[in-house]
């Protein structure tokens, strides 16, 4: 008879050590009863899962604590009783009443999937709820999306969003609003520090900002205030490439994004050795500034020119433009990239020659690479002249030009032997791989020499008639 009470009570041990069923969860000797209509529900990880539970008081205590259980598996999920949008830890049910609790249970977007159980308590009642992950996001990156406005509600475009995980120095990535004032980035799950920033605003932050993996995480709202002075500068090409002799011009658009009136101040910093640079309001100007007004709201066209020295190498060069507001300076970097040119020069000891008819004449014409981009390469000649006239180049043409280098061809033309005297224009034009050049030179042609001298004789022929007619009509 001594073995049944023992036995009795390792079976009442057993069973309160074991889990109730949802039907039986209200503790069978507390003065508060749990019920819930839907103990179990099911969600992706990362979701958050809503149970509506309804706490009856049967005991004397007014004020009653809440909390929760969670077990392996579910250990960084975060649960927390809501009235509304107010986080609680108590409630007050008066005897023989009851109150509806709300329970938000937010999952963790990495959980396996499965089912896993959860213990609620409110005073001295607890019920056992279940939520099933029926999909997984682990190693998935989740997306963060932000919007930024101005206190006015206008979308703020172009503002920077340095992203800092968890309590590192250096952002962990950096974005850029677009027209509608948005961003929207790929992250791994942690917890980030977030600094806006934008010229002509003062800079906001947000912090402790989680993002899931796998899941969409909008960090709301951002505003940013405008400044009393601030600028923004627009570079239309930060690269101007220029062949060497012509200055690289570089085109700014300057706006003034604060609420007041400012002039500012233009200069560059870091020219190299030589170099001069000057800011004009037009392209063709010959007059440089070096401040500008620009009203609140406006904006303002520059052109910022970069003159080299004489004989600039080719290479890239950098130097700085800065423009200065009445509280802040900003600077844009400019690479001026002096690339080499091809040139070929035509050059003759003289451009007019003398010739008779049918004779031939023979001159020398200098081929010479002016350029420093390189070779010429592939050059050939063509001589244009009169109908009729011969014209040869020897040597027909040239394989190869190095800068500074010059080659003498030799041009022969035979003006026809029935032409009329006169000047007479011919051009030698040469033709490379790169580009051509093109001279003329000048040929008088004489007429043959009996001919002058049949000429004379005709004249003197005309005047001795003269001669003879006046004397013999005189006499009369």
């Amino acid at each position: 008879m001594t073995k049944a009470p023992a036995l009795l009570l390792a079976l009442l041990v057993l069973t309160a050590a074991l889990p109730l069923p949802a039907a039986a969860a209200a503790s069978a000797t507390g003065s508060v009863s749990i019920h819930c209509d839907f103990p179990g529900q099911v969600v992706e990880a990362g979701e958050t899962a809503t149970f509506t539970l309804v706490a009856a008081n049967d005991g004397s205590a007014d004020q009653i604590k809440m909390w929760a259980e969670n077990f392996a598996g579910s250990r960084d999920w975060e649960m927390r009783f809501v009235d509304g949008t107010t986080e609680v830890n108590r409630v007050s049910i008066p005897k023989g009443g009851s109150k509806t609790v709300t329970l938000e249970v937010e999952t963790a977007a990495d959980t396996p999937i499965g089912d896993y159980p959860l213990k609620m308590h409110v005073g001295d009642g607890a019920i056992w709820l279940y939520v099933t992950i029926s999909k997984t996001h682990t190693g998935e990156l989740g997306t963060l999306q932000v919007l930024v406005t101005d206190k006015d509600g206008e979308k703020v475009k172009g503002a920077t969003v340095d992203i800092y995980r968890g309590s590192e120095s250096e952002p962990f990535d950096r974005v850029m609003t677009t027209a509608d004032g948005r961003i929207s980035t790929g992250l791994p799950q942690d917890v980030y520090h977030l600094v806006i920033t934008k010229p002509g605003y003062r800079s906001a932050e947000k912090k402790d900002v989680k993002v899931k993996c796998g899941i969409t995480t909008d960090a709301g709202t951002v505003m940013l205030e405008k400044s009393s002075y601030a600028a923004e500068v627009t570079v239309k090409s930060a690269l101007i490439t220029t062949p060497a002799g012509k200055n690289p011009t570089f085109e700014l658009t300057l706006r003034n994004v604060g609420k007041a009136d400012d002039t500012y101040r233009l200069s560059t910093a870091g020219l190299p050795e030589g170099w001069y640079a000057r800011y004009k309001e037009g392209a063709a100007e010959t007059s440089d500034i070096s401040e500008i007004f620009v009203p609140a709201g406006g904006e303002r066209s520059l052109f910022l020119e970069a003159i080299p020295p004489y004989g600039v190498t080719v290479g890239d060069y950098f130097l700085t433009a800065t423009i200065e507001s009445s509280s802040d300076a900003y600077t844009e970097d400019m690479t001026a990239k002096i690339s080499g040119s091809y040139e070929m020069g035509l050059s003759a000891d003289r451009y007019r020659y003398e010739a008779s008819m049918g004779e031939t004449v023979e001159f020398d014409v200098s081929v010479r690479n002016l350029g420093n981009a390189g070779a010429l390469t592939g050059i050939r000649f063509e001589v244009s002249a009169p109908q009729g006239w011969k014209a040869t180049v020897t040597p027909t043409n040239i394989t190869s030009l190095q800068p500074g280098e010059s080659k003498k061809v030799s041009v022969k033309v035979v003006p026809p032997s029935s032409i009329v005297a006169s000047e007479y224009k011919v051009t030698l034009k040469a033709v490379s791989d790169q580009g051509e050049e093109s001279d003329e030179f000048r040929i008088v042609v004489k007429e043959q020499s009996f001919a002058a001298i049949a000429g004379l004789l005709l004249l003197g022929a005309i005047a001795g008639g003269v001669w003879y007619y006046f004397r013999k009509y005189q006499r009369r």
